[in-house]
């Protein structure tokens, strides 16, 4: 084994044993970030949405520089050709409708008006396929078939390059970086969530909580299905890298109306793909005490709760011993922040946790593209000299996965995996002259593929 992969080895074991709650050497510390070295490198925002090469070279020279992160994840959203292909309206696209060295945006508006709610639940993939995607990228939508039809080749050939791209560049920071991946596959969206951010509008997402809560609750159970399945096909089996769930919508309810609409989905969530192997980091952003008492009830050991606002003090008194808690850097110190500052606070954080294996040291938010680089030095510097726990060396400690096999044989089914299954459509291929079982496979196969396709489109 090279070096860097028994340094990676040793980063990995460091991280599963923080997760589950055991004794390890050193408080872990990782991140993640979209276009966070882009400014360092001085590309503009535009060059790196358009081009993953730039983003990557970006991450190349970042991680040049600072190599001591235990995991890292360079969310490289390099999607502007595909938006453009497609007339998708879902971001503000940096070069083309702001400025060039301005970072993406999200606009909020909504694709589903809310007499479709009935619709929608009765079968929300198709709802998805055959309204909201049309609504939100205008060239798929377009009535002219010549513009459909190249919209929908030219997104599916981007999808096809992006991923290979992606997952080359992903081991490359392993291999030479000796920096492993945080998260693997999809995005793990709590149903509320995906219909706020994705299809509602995130106004009209909070309106409905209190204007049609029973509509509402029915359409979160019925996208528990669509999201598992496309979140969880093609992703390796193990306890890591984990499952990445953000969270935006929860700090704006009430505990009443989480536990209305919130909480039961994330609970079946989390339980299903937890059964399955995985484990889950959750990003709780803003101010989320209000609802510490409810995350008592996840998995011991399975989710790492990441906490942007929260109280940490408060957070270790209610989750501390049952889950691992991650956080600790305020952006805004990476950000306006002196080397001193951002050596005291990381120090007054690890004094906090200094009893508890259970902690990563991360920033509170994604990585601002803004961070100072004298900041940074100084945050995983101070990790570095001050957090060691005094526990095991991080190399003893093996994977779950490792020690005993996961039984999954319980677990609930991993959701609509499939948009159209082989029995509904194999009476159109007549009579099958040789192995039916090669047709089905493959089949399938595309479907999967293509479940995970739409969802990446709408993301």
């Amino acid at each position: 084994m090279s070096d860097r992969g028994q340094i990676v080895d040793e980063k990995v074991a460091r991280l599963r044993a923080a997760i589950s709650l055991e004794p390890h050497d050193q408080v872990p510390v990782a991140s993640m970030a979209d276009f966070w070295p882009v400014r360092y490198t001085q590309n503009t925002m535009q060059e790196a949405y358009y081009s993953i090469d730039v983003g990557a070279e970006a991450y190349k020279k970042a991680f040049a520089r600072w190599d001591s992160w235990d995991a890292f994840n360079p969310l490289i959203q390099s999607v502007g050709p595909l938006l453009d292909a497609t007339g998708s309206r879902r971001y503000n696209v940096p070069g083309r409708d702001i400025s060039p060295q301005a970072e993406f945006q999200h606009p909020d508006f909504s694709l589903m008006t809310a007499d479709e709610y009935p619709e929608f639940t009765a079968d929300p993939l198709r709802f998805h396929a055959e309204k909201l995607l049309p609504r939100m990228c205008t060239r798929i939508g377009s009535d002219d078939a010549t513009i459909s039809t190249t919209a929908w080749v030219k997104a599916a050939f981007f999808f096809a390059q992006y991923a290979v791209e992606a997952r080359a560049y992903a081991r490359l920071w392993s291999t030479e970086y000796a920096i492993p991946p945080l998260f693997k596959g999809q995005s793990l969206y709590v149903p509320m969530d995906w219909i706020a951010d994705k299809i509602r509008g995130f106004h009209q997402g909070l309106l409905d909580v209190k204007e049609r809560p029973r509509e509402l609750i029915e359409a979160c159970e019925a996208l528990v299905p669509f999201i598992l399945g496309a979140c969880l096909h093609g992703v390796k089996p193990g306890d890591f890298p984990l499952i990445f769930n953000p969270q935006h919508v929860s700090p704006f309810l009430s505990p009443r109306d989480y536990q209305k609409v919130y909480w039961p989905t994330y609970k079946k969530m989390v339980d299903d793909v937890v059964g399955r192997g995985f484990k889950v980091w959750s990003l709780f952003e803003s101010n989320q005490e209000q609802h510490l008492e409810h995350l008592q009830d996840l998995p011991k050991g399975k989710v790492v709760a990441h906490f942007e606002s929260t109280d940490l003090a408060k957070a270790k008194k209610a989750l501390g011993g049952r889950l691992c808690i991650a956080g600790g850097m305020p952006a805004v110190l990476l950000t306006r922040g002196t080397p001193q500052e951002v050596r005291e606070h990381t120090i007054s954080v690890l004094k906090l946790f200094e009893d508890e294996p259970g902690f990563i040291m991360t920033c509170a938010t994604t990585m601002p593209s803004t961070t100072r680089p004298e900041n940074l030095t100084a945050w995983l510097d101070t990790v570095k000299e001050c957090g060691r726990l005094g526990g095991v060396p991080s190399a003893s400690f093996k994977s779950e996965s490792e020690a005993a096999p996961t039984d999954t044989s319980s677990a609930a089914p991993a959701g609509q995996d499939v948009i159209r299954s082989w029995d509904t459509v194999k009476a159109e291929f007549g009579e099958i002259k040789g192995d039916e079982g090669i047709l089905k496979e493959n089949w399938e196969n595309l479907e999967r593929l293509s479940l995970t396709f739409l969802y990446w489109m709408l993301r």
